[in-house]
């Protein structure tokens, strides 16, 4: 979406949220629906390319989620080096068309409970935090393909 957020920790791990996985990118669609989605991929490429990617190689990436298809880093935990994610997801490395054919080409179903979250996510919708927390259940649906693009 247009206000994902990451923070960059100590200089070396950079807090994605759902912005960045260490197996996929964000998907485009769920702000603007499939219409806004190729603008969206233009603005999620811009975002990869100039801020997240410019870091150096040895920043630790961690994502707010990962799929069935991530592996863990030797410590257990979902991170990995911008400059690993560089070499092993090609989406990291394509020029702008492709990788925005790429992206709109492989996204999953919409969760179910999408336009409940982001009315959350907006104020539109009062939640105590048990509810908050079970609306974050489930599989990762926050990223661009059913697939890992990370190893392809």
């Amino acid at each position: 979406t247009t206000g994902m957020t990451s923070y960059l920790l100590d200089e070396s791990l950079l807090a994605t949220g759902d912005g960045l996985f260490i197996e996929s990118v964000a998907r485009p669609d769920l702000e603007e629906g499939d219409e806004g989605a190729p603008d969206a991929a233009r603005l999620l490429y811009e975002s990869l390319q100039e801020r997240v990617l410019s870091l150096p190689d040895d920043t630790l990436v961690g994502g707010a989620h990962f799929s069935d298809a991530a592996e863990p880093a030797e410590d257990g935990t979902y991170t990995a080096p911008i400059g690993d994610l560089k070499a092993e997801m090609d989406a990291l490395t394509m020029e702008e068309s492709e990788f925005v054919e790429v992206i709109l080409s492989d996204m999953p179903p919409r969760p179910a409970n999408y336009e409940e979250i982001i009315a959350t996510n907006l104020g539109q919708n009062a939640v105590d935090d048990e509810e908050a927390f079970t609306l974050e259940l489930g599989p990762n649906n926050c990223a661009a393909s059913q697939e890992s693009l990370a190893g392809d």
